[in-house]
This record gives C-alpha cells, structure tokens and sequence, in this order.
C-alpha cells in the first residue's frame, strides 16, 4: 500500500522517528491508525449503548426516521475541529 500525505505531516513522522518514538514511519503510521479505529469503535459501541438505554424513538408514517434526528446523528460524525473552522453566527 502506497500512501500520500501531505508535507507537513512527512516531516512531522519523519521527526518522530528520529526521536526514537517509533522504530520506522510504518510503526507510528500503524500506531495512529490502530488509535483512530479504536475510538472509532468505542464511540459505535457508546453509541449503541445511548440509542439502546434511551426511548423509543419516533418513526414518521413512511416508516422513516424523523429528518431531525438523523440531522443530530450526522452532525455527532463530523469532528469537533471541523465545527471550530466555520465562521460564529451573527
């Protein structure tokens, strides 16, 4: 597998390295990814646990979920940091 980043994150790995963080770019690119998946994972499993231990939630005639409540799920998949780049409201 070939991967591309960008720069700034080739010199930041490569700077770990030579730190003795990781023994090679592989290890802590393996590192991070682990890490990434594992939160990935605890947050479905939270999540599961809230939809499971909270109400019933409503269904609209269609069978469907209402809009609002799959706009607050997509909202929770988009990270805190994406939200802080959009300009405050007036």
């Amino acid at each position: 597998m070939t991967i591309h980043l960008p720069e700034d994150l080739e010199r930041s790995i490569r700077a770990e390295v030579l730190s003795g963080h990781f023994a090679s770019e592989d290890d802590l690119v393996a590192a991070a990814v682990r890490d990434y998946l594992g939160r990935q994972q605890e947050q479905a499993h939270q999540d599961t646990a809230a939809a499971s231990a909270t109400d019933v939630r409503p269904v609209t005639p269609s069978g469907r979920r209402p809009l609002w409540e799959r706009a607050a799920e997509l909202r929770k998949s988009i990270p805190e940091e994406e939200w802080a780049k959009l300009p405050a409201p007036c």
